[in-house]
């Protein structure tokens, strides 16, 4: 078993979902932390629910797709990253 790192924190459901497929069409051992709690962020703060945690051997190839995914979206639109 691999240790996990909090890589990336999402802005959006959508987004967390999007990123994930996209890391897992590249093989990239990934896991979404926090999607149950969305339902609960009236009562919950927003920041850091929605977090995507890789595997230590996918570190760098996660953040390399990351980083290109940011590259082509607007600042508003995008997370940021944790590790």
């Amino acid at each position: 078993m691999s240790l996990r790192i909090p890589l990336y924190e999402c802005q959006s459901l959508i987004e967390a979902h999007l990123l994930k497929g996209m890391l897992e069409q590249c093989e990239v051992d990934v896991q979404l932390q926090g999607e149950s709690l969305v339902g609960g962020v009236g009562e919950l703060p927003a920041a850091g629910l929605l977090v995507l945690w890789v595997s230590e051997q996918h570190l760098l190839l996660a953040r390399t797709l990351i980083t290109e995914y940011e590259q082509r979206e607007s600042e508003e639109e995008r997370g940021h990253f944790l590790a």
